[in-house]
């Protein structure tokens, strides 16, 4: 099975998004144990390499921690989680209304726009 990547960025970093989503949406839970990079390959259709750059990036930025002879885990409080949360959140709409200002869509239009929606 492979994953329907995109051609904006490369994979291992959207790899990372996917589990950063995971961490916040609590789908794994700090002390929670990663899959292994070979079975995370195998899900996504990747290198196993791309995914092992992408959980040495996760290690790096704290959101994980490798433990030699047990595997990968999730190293993300609460707190934590929390401000991810929020980082993501501002990151997606500033990618969202970039990408409405590309099409020439102004402010009003946008908030209009998504009142309908909620309705």
């Amino acid at each position: 099975m492979s994953y329907p990547f995109n051609n904006e960025q490369p994979i291992y970093l959207q790899l990372i998004d996917i589990y950063k989503q995971k961490f916040v949406r609590g789908e794994l839970m700090d002390g929670d144990q990663l899959p292994s990079v070979r079975e995370v390959a195998m899900i996504y259709g990747v290198n196993p390499n791309t995914v092992q750059k992408a959980f040495s990036e996760l290690d790096r930025d704290g959101f994980t921690k490798s433990e030699r002879t047990a595997g990968r885990f999730v190293t993300l409080t609460q707190e934590q989680r929390k401000v991810l949360q929020e980082e993501m959140a501002r990151q997606y709409l500033g990618d969202f209304l970039d990408k409405m200002r590309a099409l020439g869509i102004d402010r009003q239009d946008i908030h209009r726009m998504i009142g309908e929606e909620r309705e």
